[in-house]
């Protein structure tokens, strides 16, 4: 049931043309739990590991935009520590854990994937630095 909800909110979103903003992005404001989860490349984790997490336009996000349309660059999460809600690219993806204490960043619903309570997903506009992440889990890049 879960892949068939997201399925089909994934063709309306597809469907409309956005000019992407942040309000095409986030939705409304939420207060995250104060561990979060980020999913990235194994290819980005020297980048994270000298910088935090900088928001950017990478290629998932940037296909949902539209690879034509100018979009804000972001930083998405997950507000749950239950693994069955990360985001899966279906390769084998490095898993950043987030302390949000002490974190000044303004969180929202992520408009492509969050809303509700089987996908709690969020987004940031503002970096994360080094301090309040952690690598949890080192991926191999590889196809799952």
């Amino acid at each position: 049931m879960k892949t068939e909800k997201f399925i089909r909110k994934l063709i309306r979103e597809k469907m409309n043309k956005f000019s992407y903003g942040k309000e095409n992005v986030a939705g409304d404001k939420v207060i995250p739990n104060k561990l979060i989860y980020h999913v990235s490349n194994p290819k980005y984790r020297k980048e994270i590991l000298n910088s935090g997490l900088i928001p950017k336009s990478g290629d998932s996000y940037a296909g949902h935009a539209g690879y034509d349309e100018t979009i804000v660059p972001a930083i998405f999460a997950t507000n749950s520590e239950n693994e069955n809600y990360w985001f899966d690219s279906t390769y084998d993806d490095d898993v950043w854990e987030i302390d949000t204490t002490n974190l000044k960043n303004e969180w929202f619903v992520d408009k492509h994937y969050g809303g509700d309570e089987d996908y709690p997903h969020i987004v940031t506009f503002k970096p994360i630095p080094i301090n309040n992440i952690k690598l949890i889990y080192k991926g191999t890049g590889e196809s799952k």
